[in-house]
């Protein structure tokens, strides 16, 4: 089963920050509300860079000129939530967007309840699970000397989402060995990355590690982005570059 991380992912991995001297260019969508049938503005991203982009333990991205925009939305008209890419689109650009209501991102709480009773495939669940706890670690994210302390919603869905990540991949090995630092199961991620990782892995691998020797279970910053390259590049759409299994 092939699968296709974020770009946010794979940066957490690689641990290498690919600033780029690229302007951030969105695209404007106009799609249908599946459930109301509102006319809603949706951001895409065309081409963007990371510069002075932050990266934490827990691999979640913060970069002003590349924006992760989110792939379920809920519709601000009827609240309902739908996957953006599966709903009807009439209309793009600018002006076709103009005077329409945005889409808005679910709450992490809207997130959950989401995710109660369905059965959903690999990628889609991932995604949801691990936005949840990205925005589970966001209440002291930015907190100095925090001392987490996550709720028994916040604790189920990290367990959910380490049953279906699959240790013989690396990128999923490192996450699920993160997920059991911040629940103080130190033992448990330091026996997950006592493991011959290829070079690409070691560094991310290595600042986790030596947390959990530590006793440290925050969310901690690994890197921020702040040299430039000369060669622009433009990266995929969010929607393209998310968590999927195909």
């Amino acid at each position: 089963m092939k699968k296709c991380f974020s770009l946010a992912m794979a940066m957490f991995i690689g641990f290498v920050f690919c600033s780029i001297v690229s302007a951030y260019y969105p695209a404007f969508i106009v799609r249908e509300c599946p459930h109301c049938k509102t006319h809603l503005a949706q951001e895409e991203t065309v081409s963007g860079n990371t510069i002075g982009a932050k990266l934490y333990t827990d691999g979640k991205r913060e970069a002003k000129m590349l924006p992760d925009h989110p792939w379920l939305v809920r519709c601000p008209h009827c609240s309902n939530l739908f996957w953006v890419d599966e709903a009807v689109q009439v209309g793009s650009g600018f002006e076709a967007a103009s005077g329409e209501i945005n889409v808005l991102a679910p709450s992490e709480k809207e997130i959950l309840n989401f995710l109660e009773g369905l059965t959903l495939p690999k990628g889609k669940e991932i995604y949801l699970r691990m936005h949840a706890w990205w925005s589970a670690n966001d209440a002291w994210r930015w907190v100095p000397n925090p001392k987490p302390v996550f709720s028994e919603a916040q604790i189920k869905n990290l367990e959910a989402l380490s049953a279906i990540l699959n240790e013989a991949e690396p990128i999923e090995r490192i996450l699920k060995a993160e997920i059991a630092r911040e629940l103080g199961h130190f033992d448990n991620s330091k026996n997950l990355l006592s493991f011959e990782f290829a070079d690409q892995f070691n560094y991310a691998a290595s600042i986790i590690r030596q947390l959990a020797e530590e006793g440290d279970s925050r969310v901690r910053l690994i890197s921020s982005s702040k040299s430039e390259t000369s060669k622009p590049r433009s990266y995929p759409s969010s929607r393209k570059s998310r968590i999927k299994t195909e």
